[in-house]
């Protein structure tokens, strides 16, 4: 995977700023991957999201490859949690964001964490894989309440059930995956709100990871979102 190639797209969309802030790069022997949606509508989101992407950049160059992946990112995710529940509490405000980060090392072996609805995908030809959001519709979903294709449609599917520095702890998802001659994407939710998940598939497997990332926020603006929307692309 050290020729991992890859892009990163973000567009504000119609909103007046965009509160997505993203990382894609290599470091220590691995590739980090991230991207954290401000929460829209909580005073700071910017500032929420870019803590979170440079806390965890931090902490991804100051620790690997000495400390196992998801550790790291556990530790990183309650560290970005902190940060941003104390300036909350310093400066009377509510700022959150989602994170969903990977790191992946040269095996092509992928440590994922998330909080909130930004998504982690691994795509290949016989199958979708992604990481679950934690979200009421999510929760909706597994009960058995509505179905994946009604989750698009509902709305309330924006409501979060975690998120980074709204509260003093946060339950972070982990998961471990594997690349191999998959395509990597993550995603904020202006994407995977609004374009479905064949389309989504389609565009990476077929595309270099450039025009992928152009197509993809093509896609969301066809789609109607009006949602700041960020992308990552990453294939061997």
């Amino acid at each position: 995977m050290a020729g991992l190639r890859y892009a990163a797209l973000t567009d504000t969309g119609k909103r007046e700023q965009n509160e997505d802030a993203y990382f894609a790069g290599r470091m220590n022997g691995h590739h980090l991957f991230a991207v954290a949606d401000g929460l829209g509508g909580h005073a700071c989101g910017e500032v929420a999201s870019r803590m979170a992407i440079e806390i965890l950049a931090e902490a991804a160059g100051r620790e690997l490859p000495e400390s196992d992946p998801g550790d790291l990112l556990e530790r990183a995710f309650q560290r970005i949690n902190a940060a941003i529940f104390a300036y909350n509490m310093d400066n009377a405000l509510n700022a959150g964001t989602t994170l969903s980060a990977a790191l992946v090392a040269e095996s092509g072996r992928c440590w994922i964490g998330t909080v909130g609805d930004s998504r982690t995908y691994i795509v290949t030809p016989a199958s979708v894989w992604h990481t679950r959001d934690q979200t009421y519709v999510q929760d909706l979903v597994e009960s058995g309440a509505i179905s994946p294709a009604g989750a698009m449609l509902h709305p309330r599917k924006n409501i979060l059930t975690q998120a980074l520095g709204l509260s003093a702890r946060v339950q972070v998802d982990l998961d471990l995956a594997e690349l191999a001659d998959g395509v990597l994407l993550v995603s904020s939710d202006g994407l995977h709100d609004h374009v479905p998940e064949s389309v989504i598939r389609e565009i990476v497997l077929e595309d270099d990871p450039g025009t992928a990332c152009r197509r993809l926020i093509d896609a969301a603006r066809d789609a109607a979102s009006t949602d700041n929307t960020t992308v990552i692309v990453a294939r061997a």
